[in-house]
């Protein structure tokens, strides 16, 4: 991925907007599903990406400490797609939109680790590696989904044995 001629200002900014968004998804869709393992899946991915943007938050005032970041009401969609889920959207269906966005952000992060060197470089890098974790989590899900009818709703324990 090519990043836009953006400050890193700017990026790191759009990064905590789709960090919370995803959070509140991920919240959102904990509360949604009957199946407990998926329950659990998306709480910790509610959870991890809350830590992400923590990360950021810490990441900008190391560079810009007096400087507040400025955290725009939407990231750019061509950079940090968000998960849009509507009252008819099928598990699948969200699944694949949140493993794209996952995805996007593991080659956003990877990007923007380029523009730095050491500590920081690696940080990114970290939360690249921890997106990449998400996507496989996610398509991991996806797989079932598509196996088992009702997957959202099932205990797949009790279904496989």
């Amino acid at each position: 991925m090519k990043l836009p001629r953006l400050s890193v200002k700017d990026l790191l900014g759009m990064a905590a907007r789709a960090e919370i968004d995803a959070n509140k998804t991920y919240a959102k869709l904990a509360v949604r599903v009957g199946n407990p393992v998926l329950k659990e899946k998306f709480g910790l991915l509610s959870f991890e990406e809350k830590r992400h943007e923590r990360t950021i938050r810490g990441f900008y005032k190391s560079l810009y400490e007096k400087d507040p970041i400025k955290i725009p009401k939407a990231a750019d969609p061509a950079l940090l797609p968000s998960v849009v889920v509507k009252p008819s959207s099928s598990l699948t269906d969200i699944l694949f939109q949140a493993m794209g966005s996952e995805k996007s952000a593991q080659n956003f992060y990877a990007a923007l680790a380029e523009r730095f060197r050491g500590e920081k470089k690696h940080v990114l890098e970290y939360l690249s590696n921890v997106e990449r974790g998400h996507y496989m989590m996610l398509r991991g899900e996806f797989t079932a989904a598509l196996n088992f009818e009702d997957y959202s709703e099932k205990d797949i324990d009790k279904v496989v044995t």
